[in-house]
């Protein structure tokens, strides 16, 4: 298959664009800065683009079968609208190029009201410190549904990232869900790489969120 990357140089973005690769995918790497890249493959394209302009990036898209975006942007007490500008940019790039696989990294706690579910160190710690991230991560995700039911996304929603090694055995899920229920709220950023590859062809799964852990 052929896949287009979006934040191909992040670090969740590279753990995605090694194993696509080492499972013999065709890469489409979709990035700001190339320099940043640390794979090196036969298969593997380098595009640099601005992700904010559809027209930087429209015609990189053709011929591919899946849309990976893990791109991130940092809190900001003034707000955050990146992930909300960049998604309305990329649906459009795909429906000029007729494209309908769409997968997007999120997190978990999107959602306010699910924020409540955290552990009280979260609730209190990190998620004031990242709320605004995660407002605009929701933004997206309502926009989505509202006005992109012609794409077949899937919005992946893993909990804390951590740099180590994957984690083995089975991933837990929840649809619809914006955390998994008494599952560690770290998970190696290659386990949600594979996690993502895996939604590909799960049905059940396009135009849903889905919040994964190990």
């Amino acid at each position: 298959m052929k896949f287009a990357v979006f934040g191909a140089t992040g670090q969740t973005g590279m753990q995605l664009v090694a194993q696509a690769l080492e499972a013999g995918h065709q890469v489409t790497a979709l990035v700001r800065n190339p320099a940043k890249m640390t794979v090196e493959n036969e298969n593997l394209t380098m595009e640099t683009i601005d992700i904010f302009d559809k027209e930087t990036f429209s015609s990189k898209l053709t011929g591919v079968d899946v849309v990976f975006s893990c791109l991130g942007f940092a809190p900001d007490k003034a707000g955050v609208t990146g992930y909300t500008k960049v998604t309305k940019e990329i649906i459009e790039a795909m429906r000029s190029n007729e494209l309908k696989r769409l997968i997007v990294c999120h997190s978990w706690y999107t959602d306010e009201a699910s924020r409540g579910e955290a552990p009280w160190y979260i609730r209190w710690t990190l998620l004031p410190m990242i709320k605004s991230t995660l407002n605009n991560m929701r933004e997206t995700e309502v926009w989505l549904d509202a006005e992109a039911k012609d794409i077949d996304y899937t919005v992946v929603r893993p909990p804390g990232l951590a740099n180590s090694a994957m984690a083995k055995g089975e991933h837990k899920s929840t649809v619809d869900g914006f955390h998994v229920a008494g599952a560690s709220a770290r998970t190696p950023r290659a386990n949600v790489a594979k996690f993502m590859m895996e939604c590909i062809d799960k049905e059940e799964l396009k135009g849903k969120g889905v919040a994964m852990a190990i």
